[in-house]
């Protein structure tokens, strides 16, 4: 990714080139080429350097001691990873981030955003970073809304409303895969698969791979 695109991303919104560049100097960043399925970064360790994806997917998951693997979120091109931990430097990582395809990430040190002083530049990322967490909280806030209800049925109802909402259509694409998304509603996959084609079976869903058309107000659902 070249400057003039890190620019684009919402961590460097708002900076010029020539800030992009210096801010690549005082956040000592690090490149990292990633291949598919690699470990970024492992529960239990701590970090100081945030992560933003230049190319390529990564995915933030949970792994209980019973080696149950939780899909928590994932990171695209421009996204942040584990940017909350760099700025507790001291707190241990509770979640793995994985490579899900190859591509490269940029790692950041945090250190400078949290005392960004009177450059308007540092001042402006540390703005910038305020908001990608405040929204990343808010996905938190409503990934609890997916899991609360206790069946799937309800889980997978509560998701796809939302989604519908988001793209206000009832025509709209998974970000995930069959297993990634029985992962991320913390749900076994074969009884997803049992749930989504009773569902289908109502007449209330048609499903494709990864799409999915509903067949009701999705507030209704």
């Amino acid at each position: 990714m070249e400057t003039c695109e890190l620019t684009r991303t919402a961590l460097f919104r708002g900076l010029t080139d020539e800030e992009a560049h210096r801010a690549l100097d005082a956040l000592d960043a690090r490149r990292h080429p990633f291949v598919k399925d690699e470990l970024l970064l492992q529960a239990g360790h701590p970090v100081t350097h945030m992560g933003l994806v230049l190319t390529g997917r990564v995915h933030i998951e949970h792994l209980d001691v019973w080696g149950s693997k939780t899909l928590l979120g994932q990171a695209e091109a421009g996204d942040l990873f584990a940017e909350t931990y760099a700025c507790l430097p001291r707190e241990p990582l509770l979640v793995n981030v994985t490579a899900a395809t190859d591509g490269e990430a940029l790692f950041l040190s945090a250190e400078r955003l949290l005392h960004p002083g009177r450059e308007p530049w540092l001042q402006q990322m540390a703005q910038n970073l305020l908001q990608i967490a405040a929204r990343k909280n808010l996905g938190l806030a409503r990934r609890n809304l997916y899991t609360a209800p206790k069946t799937i049925r309800g889980r997978v109802t509560a998701y796809f409303s939302a989604l519908a909402i988001k793209n206000d259509s009832l025509q709209f694409t998974l970000p995930f895969d069959r297993q990634q998304l029985a992962d991320f509603l913390g749900v076994d996959r074969s009884a997803l698969s049992s749930a989504l084609s009773q569902m289908q079976r109502e007449g209330l869903l048609t499903l494709g791979r990864r799409t999915v058309v509903l067949h009701t107000d999705p507030q209704e659902l």
